[in-house]
């Protein structure tokens, strides 16, 4: 969590967003609805674990995503980053940076001489990609929550309390800064930022999707997804935290308690949005949108309509992260129990399943070709491809 009103309504909150098996309130006792099990599938896919790595670097529920470049892929938890060969599961090398990294990781979408990360006690610091040395730390307004790609000498920070920065990619000057109001209470986590041509677009917590000039910070447009409403502080949330995709010329997002919209990227106009509601966000290609609601429910959309084409609901309260695609006929996912589901995009049938780390994940798979890398909540690194 973000903020909180007290210290019974956070608790209350973790509780209800995290799936405690019993959580006690004066003399009563609340339970949690039991997972139902998993149903049992026939594997149609041949997906196997090619190598795992106990990368020391537990992340808990930060939302620090693996970056992939040709040859390595980056994790950060806890107090280090580290870079692993992506055949072997190498490791290339560690480097602990002394503070709670809690962002991240990111790097150019051409070359990654640099990958960058932000911590909790506000630190942008970016680090070369091939040795692990710390090049600069530029101190923010506050805790780190997400970091865009590089691109045209810029790399963007986003914070907790509302703010973009805009810093030099190559020295770490902060150029520009930009801020949207912050709600009371939030859930933790930011959408990554992304870049798309001359403009860096992030999500807020209070609902918007915004666009600004990646070299000067100046607005471009802004795009309201929820506004807050209901009774409680729960239904009034309406973060943006989860991906933004963009395919030609629309971007699609979507946040807690509000819609799911595509978004024209020229005019910053809807041209379509769909009630819904997710922390996880929205990716997919033109032949559909794909998200995990905030039941659990995996859903694929129409990209030109928004309209539901099918769901599941086979993993509620497995708290699933948002589907990866691999490829154009399977996506995967990845819960809190440690679950690897593999799903085809066409049916919605699951294909194939397998275990990772235990711990559960926070953070959706990163895909490189056939192959995935997944981080989880304990630190372990696995890398699974598809065979078939």
């Amino acid at each position: 969590m973000k903020k909180y009103t007290g210290a019974l309504f956070f608790v209350s909150l973790i509780f209800i967003l995290t799936g405690c098996s019993q959580q006690v309130f004066g003399n009563k006792t609340v339970r949690a609805i039991p997972l139902k099990p998993l149903k049992k599938i026939v594997s149609s896919k041949n997906t196997v674990a090619v190598w795992q790595a106990k990368t020391g670097s537990a992340m808990g529920e930060n939302k620090v995503h693996p970056f992939i470049s040709d040859k390595a892929v980056y994790v950060a938890g806890a107090t280090t980053v580290s870079a692993w060969q992506k055949d072997s599961g190498k490791l290339l090398w560690k480097t602990n940076i002394g503070e709670q990294i809690s962002a991240g990781i990111n790097g150019s979408y051409v070359d990654t001489p640099s990958i960058y990360l932000g911590t909790s006690n506000g630190n942008a610091i970016s680090i070369n990609a091939n040795t692990g040395k710390i090049q600069w730390i530029e101190r923010l307004s506050s805790q780190v929550l997400a970091v865009s790609p590089e691109k045209d000498g810029r790399v963007a920070f986003r914070s907790i309390d509302g703010k973009l920065h805009g810093l030099t990619s190559s020295t770490g000057e902060l150029i520009w800064q930009r801020s949207q109001r912050t709600p009371v209470l939030t859930l933790m986590g930011a959408s990554v930022p992304v870049i798309v041509g001359p403009l860096v677009i992030s999500g807020f917590d209070n609902g918007k999707v915004a666009a600004y000039q990646l070299q000067t910070g100046k607005p471009a447009w802004e795009v309201t997804l929820a506004l807050p409403r209901g009774r409680t502080e729960l239904e009034r949330l309406v973060d943006v935290d989860g991906k933004i995709k963009q395919l030609g010329n629309a971007l699609f997002a979507a946040s807690l308690n509000g819609s799911a919209d595509g978004i024209d990227l020229a005019s910053g106009t809807i041209a379509w949005s769909k009630k819904f509601s997710t922390s996880t966000g929205i990716t997919g290609n033109p032949q559909g949108l794909y998200s995990s609601d905030d039941k659990g429910n995996i859903w694929k959309l129409q990209a030109q309509t928004g309209n539901p084409v099918w769901s599941i609901d086979d993993l509620q309260r497995y708290e699933p992260t948002l589907p990866a695609l691999v490829g154009s006929s399977l996506i995967v996912v990845a819960d809190k129990k440690g679950n690897i589901h593999w799903i085809n995009t066409s049916t919605g049938k699951f294909v194939s399943r397998n275990k990772g780390d235990s711990a559960g994940y926070s953070v959706e798979p990163e895909v490189d070709g056939n192959s995935i890398y997944a981080i989880g909540k304990s630190g372990l690194l696995s890398k699974f491809v598809v065979r078939n």
